[in-house]
């Protein structure tokens, strides 16, 4: 065929591809110097020759009037003999592109790509409709795209030729059907001759439904099989197949499917008006996008195609720079491996010093446990020493001259009194001592053994939590507070007993008493109150709030103590010179 003058005008170039109704060929229109696509239309039995090329003369002609940009134009036809037979043949432009059914073949677009697709045909079979004219095979392969993304769909009319012509002949009769079994009508799988507008919807639904899912609404192993699906069975909801699909684009292609005629979209105009509202609503929502321009397009525009077009170039590039970034994530996840092999590596090193911190802290434990045992024994010593120290007092007393008798019965009394109420907090001191020492050394002990916490104090460690480095330094603060005011107590004590040994040097305790309290206050402003930052991985904050309520009872107890004995030495009366 290649280089064939057909019918004195069009020379045939290169096959373009061929289907059930025959053979595409490009060509160049010799009189009109333009480039055209030939399609060469299979040969069929016939009863009546002229009767046949006048149908085939009146469907084109009809479909010759059909002007549209998402329609292949028809431009001649006419009848010459191919391979020693007569055919018939149609001049249509020739579009450059691919075909839906090949594209669809390669990948499934975005929903927002299909529904532009759709958009467009139902466009066309607006047009076509309005003009009487049923296509009555739409399917993926009579659709072509162009590079920009606009669709245009090709035999108008040459389906409705082919199918009066076999319905003609009988061919049904021996098998033959007009259409392709996928996306064929319920009342097209019947066999009727009658079919309106809404077949032409019914196959735009299988064509959408298989553009966004992609596959087809019904599949088998059979065209009867398919055929028997269409009129009996219902298909899988694409919703079901498609994540975060729209649902009123699920709720379009299931109307499009109903078996009753009746039962679907009004009309193409309909469709188009879903599509359209469809692809607006995305692109609201697209990042950058200016509505305001898309709306103000002419009427003779399509916003459709617009957002099509726009959509089409997105995806293409998209999809040109997902090979670079899948590289690049391979590239991502081997840094990912060495880094999670370096990390796993420093939590083993970590362990391990936690490890050496817990034993350490046990070690401390004991010591604590030692501490207390010392420091009842000085407790003690001091109730001996004051009660030895009160007796002295009072011996004084006794031995004082005459003329200060009153005076130091008095200072025996109050010696007494004292010394009572020194024993008395002493027991009282030395027992709480024992309870912190044993409360903080069993926390402590009861934490050590488990091992999501790496806290020096014993607190397990939450997904939020307080922040660990505050809440150590605070109570590191916290305790060495502690810890002074207690020191600060042995010495007041002290002084209350020299004191007792003498009398003049009143004056110079309370100095030292004063130095003192002004020592404890200056530490007392250094432990601020704590304001812990939440963290998302920190000290459970119920056991932390505890502790430091307690620790801070401790401190409180050791400052009134202070305070108590200051207040002691500064009454204290001066004692007669022997």
């Amino acid at each position: 065929m290649r280089g064939v003058l057909l019918a004195e005008r069009f020379r045939i170039r290169n096959r373009l591809g061929a289907g059930g109704m025959g053979e595409v060929w490009s060509a160049q229109d010799e009189r009109m110097k333009r480039a055209v696509a030939v399609k060469l239309v299979h040969a069929l039995p016939r009863i009546d020759e002229a009767e046949t090329q006048a149908r085939f003369q009146r469907e084109v002609q009809l479909t010759g009037r059909l002007s549209h940009q998402n329609i292949v134009t028809v431009h001649d036809w006419g009848e010459v003999p191919v391979r020693g037979h007569q055919t018939l043949y149609l001049v249509m432009e020739l579009i450059p592109g691919v075909s839906l059914r090949q594209q669809l073949k390669e990948s499934t677009p975005p929903w927002p790509i299909a529904v532009g697709w759709a958009a467009q045909i139902a466009q066309a079979l607006h047009v076509a409709h309005g003009q009487g004219v049923v296509h009555r095979d739409i399917k993926p392969a009579n659709v072509l795209l162009t590079p920009e993304g606009t669709a245009k769909v090709l035999d108008f009319g040459v389906a409705k030729f082919i199918g009066d012509t076999m319905s003609v002949h009988a061919l049904t009769a021996t098998g033959a059907t007009l259409g392709s079994p996928p996306y064929m009508s319920p009342e097209q799988a019947e066999g009727v001759q009658e079919i309106d507008h809404r077949s032409d919807l019914y196959s735009l639904g299988c064509l959408l439904y298989e553009a966004v899912t992609g596959r087809p609404p019904f599949t088998g192993t059979s065209p009867v099989a398919v055929l028997r699906m269409h009129l009996d069975e219902t298909p899988i909801e694409p919703r079901d197949l498609v994540k975060d699909l729209p649902e009123p684009l699920n709720d379009l292609i299931m109307s499009l499917l109903a078996k009753r005629p009746e039962a679907r979209p009004l009309d193409a105009a309909a469709v188009h008006d879903t599509l359209s509202t469809l692809l607006i609503d995305h692109a609201t929502r697209l990042p950058g996008g200016n509505l305001l321009d898309v709306v103000q397009l002419g009427h003779a525009d399509s916003l459709a195609a617009r957002v099509l077009k726009k959509s089409w170039q997105v995806w293409l590039r998209t999809r040109k720079d997902s090979e670079a970034k899948v590289e690049e994530a391979e590239a991502l996840f081997a840094e990912a491996d060495a880094y999670f092999e370096d990390t796993r590596a420093k939590a083993a090193q970590a362990a391990a010093k936690f490890e050496a911190h817990l034993a350490k802290r046990r070690e401390q434990a004991k010591q604590a446990d030692r501490d207390l045992a010392t420091r009842q024994i000085v407790a003690d010593q001091r109730l001996a020493e004051i009660e030895t120290r009160a007796a002295r007092l009072y011996a004084e007393a006794e031995e004082s001259r005459a003329d200060a008798e009153r005076q130091a019965q008095r200072i025996v009394e109050n010696a007494r009194r004292q010394a009572e109420d020194i024993v008395a907090a002493a027991n009282s001191e030395a027992l709480q001592i024992r309870i912190d020492a044993t409360r903080e050394h069993t926390v402590r002990t009861s934490h050590s053994t488990k091992s999501t916490t790496n806290s020096p104090f014993g607190f397990e460690l939450v997904r939020r939590g307080y922040d660990c480095g505050q809440v150590n330094d605070y109570i590191t603060r916290l305790v060495a507070a502690r810890d002074h005011a207690l020191s600060q107590i042995a010495k007041l004590e002290e002084l209350i007993a020299k004191l007792g040994q003498d009398g003049g040097r009143a004056a110079d305790a309370r100095r030292r008493v004063t130095d003192i309290i002004a020592e404890v206050h200056a530490r007392e402003h250094r432990v601020a109150a704590p304001g812990f930052e939440l963290v998302r991985r920190g000290y459970d904050r119920t056991q932390v709030d505890d502790y430091i309520t307690r620790l801070i009872a401790a401190r409180g107890r050791a400052q009134v103590r202070i305070a108590d004995l200051a207040r002691r030495i500064e009454e204290r009366p001066s004692s007669p010179q022997m």
